[in-house]
């Protein structure tokens, strides 16, 4: 449950505002920590893989701190696969197509936090093989946000997963 409140703050902290950049892009910052506490052990050599229509179209390390840093494209649908041996992949969806969208506007940086779940061959991963969250424009917010529902769904079933693993260690 804390895991949950923990996973939820950090998505709700999600802000973005103007910054100064050539091209429509959203600068992507964060930090990858194991999932099998809330003692936020950070993680190195984790690779994230950025997705267009599935194909990579760039891949990204995060440093020694489990620190990344990146910029994804607006006006595209965009998968961000976190991947590191002994663990199971973690996605985000980026949609960031949307009519209402100012391409002229610049952001901030989207700051996130992504729990890694050990793998266990025994823990069945269909459940959390979907993207963890969704991000997209909120016409009414005229900000980027995380899709509530489909947040709290795909949490739930991380939760469940976690509990797995706890029952496996």
């Amino acid at each position: 449950m804390r895991s949950l409140l923990f996973i939820i703050t950090v998505f709700c902290s999600f802000h973005l505002f103007a910054q100064t950049t050539d091209q429509a892009v959203i600068k992507i910052k964060g930090i990858t920590t194991d999932g099998k506490s809330f003692s936020n052990i950070r993680l190195k050599d984790v690779t994230i893989n950025v997705y267009e229509a599935n194909n990579i179209i760039a891949t990204y390390p995060c440093d020694d701190k489990g620190r990344f840093e990146f910029d994804i494209p607006l006006n595209d649908y965009i998968v961000l696969e976190f991947v590191k041996d002994g663990y199971f992949a973690k996605r985000i969806l980026f949609d960031t197509q949307n009519p209402n969208l100012d391409l002229s506007k610049t952001y901030e940086p989207f700051n996130f936090e992504i729990l890694m779940l050990p793998y266990k061959k025994d823990i069945n991963q269909y459940e959390i093989d979907f993207p963890i969250t969704r991000v997209e424009y909120s016409v009414k917010e005229k900000d980027f946000i995380y899709a509530e529902k489909y947040t709290k769904r795909m949490i739930k079933k991380q939760e469940e997963v976690m509990n797995e693993l706890s029952k496996v260690d």
